[in-house]
């Protein structure tokens, strides 16, 4: 994270512009693949926030917050990039 903040230290406020994606895979008995993806988009911060509840995401700013996403409550957050996707994989696999 610090190399990412020293590399856009010139960058300006509305050229941050982020996005945290996480895909998860499952390959069934079959080998059927169930691919799931979560995104949260945002903005990179200019300095890392502090650590909150969570230990992720100390760099990106989601879209309509003004702060990092480590430093906002559950139900702030909504849901991330990893809580889409794991929710989508689950789902999908109760219906198997």
């Amino acid at each position: 994270m610090d190399k990412l903040l020293e590399e856009m230290k010139f960058v300006k406020d509305e050229d941050r512009g982020a996005s945290f994606v996480c895909v998860l895979t499952a390959i069934l008995e079959n080998g059927e693949k169930i691919i799931c993806k979560g995104e949260t988009k945002g903005k990179i911060a200019s300095e890392c926030g502090q650590m909150g509840k969570l230990t992720f995401g100390p760099v990106l700013i989601p879209e309509g917050c003004d702060r990092c996403i480590n430093e906002l409550s559950e139900e702030e957050i909504g849901h991330t990039h990893r809580q889409k996707a794991w929710r989508d994989l689950l789902t999908k696999l109760e219906k198997i």
